[in-house]
């Protein structure tokens, strides 16, 4: 008896913690919007959205039109963007979190606590 209850304890452990961290293209396709209040970094600010769209490609108003992909790993979903520039193509790499079935959140900065949140 014992056992069976550890056994769904970690079932259940290891179910949270898959949910909460690992996405599938059609849970991130969607419009974003930008938490970041100020510009202290390189990127997003107040309210700018970013697109996901089904083939790929993303709009963003602070990056402009471009290509993304998901990356899976041990430490959860990151998605990689790909963009042109004025002086060629640049890349950024943000991760991807949820806790508790909450709309997904892409993560540009976790330290200063700059994401974007889905909207739609």
């Amino acid at each position: 008896m014992k056992r069976n209850i550890f056994l769904i304890v970690i079932f259940l452990i290891f179910l949270i913690y898959t949910i909460d961290n690992f996405f599938t293209k059609s849970m991130i396709v969607g419009t974003y919007v930008s938490n970041n209040k100020t510009s202290i970094i390189d990127g997003p600010s107040n309210g700018d959205t970013l697109v996901l769209l089904d083939n790929n490609t993303f709009k963003s108003q602070t990056w402009g039109n471009g290509k993304y992909s998901l990356e899976y790993s041990g430490k959860g979903t990151k998605i990689n963007i790909h963009y042109k520039y004025e002086f060629g193509t640049a890349g950024y790499q943000m991760g991807i979190q949820r806790s508790f079935y909450i709309k997904p959140k892409i993560i540009i900065d976790r330290d200063l606590n700059y994401y974007f949140e889905k909207f739609k």
